[in-house]
């Protein structure tokens, strides 16, 4: 009997430790994200174009290599419909496409957001 309770309290510890880890990986992962669209949006709206088009490329290789951890704890169409929008963006770093640029940016802050909100929400 002893061992039983033993063994479900290792399957509730390496749960809770999946989840604590899981949590702060998604969390930096958003984060990071967040914050290099919060700089494209700067760059874009002080007119340095070239430099939001750099930003946005170098935000989609990073979502790219935390993509992977965020589809174990995520479901794959979620964070793919979020991927596919921050792929987008580079088509926006315009001056002619300045407004555009922003709402899509915002449209993408929202979705990385909502990819924290589930994880916790699961979690």
């Amino acid at each position: 009997m002893k061992s039983r309770v033993r063994i479900a309290w290792s399957i509730l510890a390496a749960v809770a430790l999946l989840a604590v880890c899981g949590h702060f990986l998604v969390h930096r992962a958003t984060h990071e994200t967040l914050e290099q669209l919060s700089a494209a949006r700067a760059w874009a709206a002080a007119g340095q174009f070239d430099k939001a088009a750099a930003q946005v490329t170098q935000l989609v290789e990073g979502f790219e290599r935390s993509e992977h951890l965020l589809e174990f704890f995520l479901k794959r169409e979620t964070v793919a419909a979020v991927s596919v929008n921050l792929h987008g963006l580079a088509a926006y770093t315009n001056a002619d496409s300045l407004h555009d640029l922003a709402s899509e940016l915002d449209k993408a802050a929202q979705q990385v957001r909502m990819l924290e909100h589930l994880f916790c929400s699961v979690f």
